[in-house]
């Protein structure tokens, strides 16, 4: 736990089987509000009530909670806070909107997916993905939203006062905070110092995550900040150099997919396999980490396909692409 400017702390709540190790959430200690939670393990709310208690808090100080976006390392503790004290849950109203799609699109999330699957060219996968299909039966997870905010709001919390900005593309209800008199920006999963933000798309589904995270990356781009507070790794302060980085890696990746679409590739699988991923190699890849890099893959190819840069069509079910 650090205090990175006056009552602003960051509180480092562990993860398990994950790379990245940790989420961080942070403190404004005199709104007794949390920025993100962590994960619902023991383990993290042990690690929570021990930063609090060296500060002289404890949970039942904590009477707001703000949500960046909807991912479990983020808002997976909510739960457990709120059986130890009563607090208000904070988000974008497009967090309102996600819910409500995942409510509607539950009862057929199996049947959406393994027609993906087979859409992307995955029809190889089928017999293993059939196995789990109990996972997308079983209830989903719902955060209980007490309040919402709008692009563009000011909130005033104790000494602070923060612009909410709505990023989508990493996920749709992603939200920043930038704290102009602390020159501070909280930038979630937004914009992270060293690894690219997952942004994924699927078959079912409406719209151009890559487009929107690319224009999400320009609105923040030029804000006054001179200390970035991520959601994991570390602390940063060049954020216009990095978002640059980013735009250069995206349109790196877009490169490549056309020089591969070139080269022979026709299917979301078929590119997916040729793609250098920092990760791990394709081919040593599990299948639930092959079909997240599918979904990167085909944000990408909607993003170009948008923009004119290749060509979608369909042959018996299975979507193929080719440069334009």
């Amino acid at each position: 736990m650090r205090e990175i400017v006056e009552g602003v702390h960051q509180l480092e709540i562990p993860m398990r089987r994950n790379p990245l190790g940790k989420t961080y959430s942070y403190l404004l200690r005199d709104a007794g509000t949390l920025i993100d939670t962590g994960i619902p393990t023991k383990k993290g709310l042990d690690a929570l009530e021990a930063q609090l208690s060296t500060l002289g808090l404890g949970i039942s100080d904590i009477e707001k909670i703000i949500v960046t976006h909807m991912h479990t390392d983020h808002v997976g503790l909510i739960d457990r806070i709120q059986e130890k004290t009563a607090v208000t849950v904070v988000a974008l109203e497009e967090a309102v909107k996600v819910q409500r799609q995942w409510e509607e699109t539950r009862e057929t999330a199996f049947e959406d997916t393994r027609d993906e699957i087979a859409a992307w060219g995955g029809s190889d996968f089928l017999k293993l993905f059939s196995q789990y299909e109990h996972v997308f039966r079983r209830p989903r997870w719902k955060l209980e939203i007490d309040e919402t905010i709008t692009d563009g709001e000011c909130l005033r919390l104790g000494s602070h006062s923060l612009e909410a900005f709505w990023t989508p593309g990493h996920a749709r209800e992603h939200l920043c905070l930038h704290d102009a008199e602390k020159e501070i920006l909280f930038s979630g999963d937004h914009v992270l110092p060293k690894i690219t933000s997952h942004i994924s798309h699927h078959a079912y589904l409406e719209g151009d995550p890559l487009g929107d995270y690319l224009e999400s990356l320009d609105r923040v781009r030029d804000l006054p900040v001179k200390t970035v507070l991520p959601g994991h790794e570390w602390i940063f302060h060049d954020l216009a150099g990095r978002v640059s980085e980013l735009e250069d890696h995206h349109e790196r990746r877009c490169g490549e997919i056309i020089a591969a679409l070139k080269g022979g590739a026709r299917t979301v699988f078929d590119v997916s396999s040729v793609v250098s991923w920092d990760s791990r190699p394709w081919d040593r890849m599990a299948f639930w980490t092959k079909r997240m890099a599918a979904a990167e893959t085909y944000a990408h190819l909607i993003y170009l396909r948008n923009r004119e840069r290749l060509a979608e069509r369909r042959r018996d079910g299975v979507l193929e692409f080719e440069a334009a």
